[in-house]
């Protein structure tokens, strides 16, 4: 049984073609078109040459395509790079006209002021060399030939040839005359410089200006806007001045902050110590500082301080607490003046303290309200805070007492003494030699009694004395 599957694929038409003819009927094979056209049916035969023609064809016209687009555009980029730069260099001369007009009025102005400069110079100078003569003149009038000057003058004139006595004026005038001569030469060259230059920059601005490649308006936008230029490189410089001057304020003000914080931390110690010192009397010292505060006067017409600027705030808390923390300082300092805070003699041996002991005379238990402190016979028992002597004299069992009120409730007793140096009414201050330290009253040996009341009641003088041993000590 015969099948399709066996049917030769050889073509006899291809019998005789050669090789080329072959690959083109592979790649162009004969094609048949059929179009119909209303009841009829035509059949077009396309051909393997004619399709390869037909192929050249479109190839050869869209290479050209190609070609001629490709040489169109690299043309039109050519040109516009040629535009570009013929409009950038148009921009430049532009540019650089501009700057010799500006430039041109600068040198106008520059030659303006130093003419105006020279004259104003030159009649400054007149005046000195006219004042100068005139106080010369005047000098060798008044002086008198006499003594060493006239011999001094006399032989001046023999080595000078016999000049005249206004010889020096003379040569002070010349000497004026051939700087101002020096001067006026050096002018005329900057002068002449200045006004070659003035007249080449005329000539190019007048010569350009007027051509027809160069736009006036365009020129003068530019001119305007070199200036705006200028005047802004001005402006930044002057910011850049102020932005220095602006920083070595603010490094100033880092170093006060830095010296506020330091004295403050000073200051804070200090005044630490003190208070430190003075607490173990049991004095309240803010009541005792309110107390002082109200001896003296105080008034004035009412400013109010201006408010600080933001910028300035932390250097004003800083100054404002220095202040704060100085003037605690200063009133502490001013507190411990009147503050019996030092012992009354010195080299001395407490023989007593305060409180309970055994009475001295019937050997009993007593109250003893002060230190007894022994020392050599008739030193001088000195007070020992600022204050005033209240009473001076003989009291009973204290023989011999000086009376110290120091102010805000504190007073001081100093008793047993052998002679009193002091009246009542007297102001002391610590150290001041109140009396000789004796044995007068009930008393069993030398040595002075020390008490200190306060607000009346008598408390033990060795913490006062302690306090005082701790503060000078610091």
């Amino acid at each position: 049984m015969f099948s399709g599957k066996h049917i030769s694929k050889f073509d006899p038409h291809a019998r005789g073609l050669s090789r080329a003819q072959k690959a083109l009927q592979r790649f162009f094979p004969e094609r048949q078109l059929i179009v119909r056209s209303g009841e009829r049916m035509r059949t077009l035969r396309l051909s393997t040459n004619r399709q390869a023609v037909l192929a050249g064809i479109v190839v050869v016209l869209g290479s050209w395509t190609l070609l001629s687009s490709s040489l169109v555009m690299s043309h039109s980029e050519r040109i516009s790079a040629k535009n570009t730069e013929i409009k950038d260099a148009r921009v430049g001369y532009e540019q650089l006209l501009a700057q010799v007009s500006i430039y041109k009025e600068r040198v106008v102005d520059l030659t303006k002021d130093l003419e105006t400069n020279y004259n104003h110079s030159l009649a400054m100078l007149e005046k000195e060399s006219e004042l100068l003569g005139a106080k010369a003149s005047a000098e060798s009038k008044d002086v008198k030939k006499t003594g060493l000057v006239a011999k001094l003058k006399t032989k001046a004139k023999e080595a000078t040839g016999g000049l005249t006595e206004n010889s020096d004026i003379d040569l002070v005038m010349s000497k004026a005359k051939l700087e101002r001569a020096h001067a006026e030469e050096r002018r005329k060259d900057l002068m002449s410089e200045l006004h070659e230059l003035e007249e080449s920059m005329v000539d190019v601005v007048g010569h350009h200006q007027r051509t027809p490649f160069i736009a006036a308006d365009g020129l003068e936008l530019r001119q305007v806007a070199l200036e705006r230029d200028l005047a802004v490189k001005d402006r930044t410089a002057l910011t850049q001045r102020v932005t220095t001057l602006e920083s070595q304020i603010r490094e100033m003000e880092s170093n006060d902050l830095l010296l506020y914080h330091r004295f403050s931390e000073i200051a804070e110690t200090k005044i630490s110590d003190i208070e430190s010192s003075l607490g173990v009397t049991g004095l309240d010292v803010d009541l005792m500082l309110r107390q002082s505060k109200g001896r003296g006067g105080a008034g004035g017409p009412f400013i109010p301080v201006n408010p600080t600027p933001d910028n300035a705030a932390p250097l004003a808390e800083s100054l404002d607490g220095l202040n704060a923390r100085m003037d605690r300082l200063t009133q502490l300092e001013n507190l411990l003046v009147r503050l019996p805070i030092n012992a009354p003699v010195k080299n001395f041996e407490m023989s007593s303290g305060f409180g309970v002991r055994n009475d001295p005379f019937t050997g009993g238990f007593a109250q003893h309200l002060g230190l007894d402190l022994t020392a050599e016979y008739k030193s001088s028992i000195l007070s020992s805070g600022e204050g005033k002597v209240v009473y001076a004299g003989w009291d009973g069992s204290y023989g011999r007492m000086v009376e110290v009120d120091h102010g805000m409730g504190l007073v001081t007793r100093y008793g047993h003494m052998n002679r009193i140096l002091v009246k009542e009414g007297d102001p002391v201050v610590r150290g001041t030699v109140l009396g000789q330290l004796g044995c007068s009253g009930r008393c069993s040996g030398p040595h002075v009694h020390f008490e200190v009341l306060v607000n009346g009641k008598p408390v033990n003088p060795l913490k006062f004395l302690k306090a005082g041993s701790d503060v000078f000590k610091g």
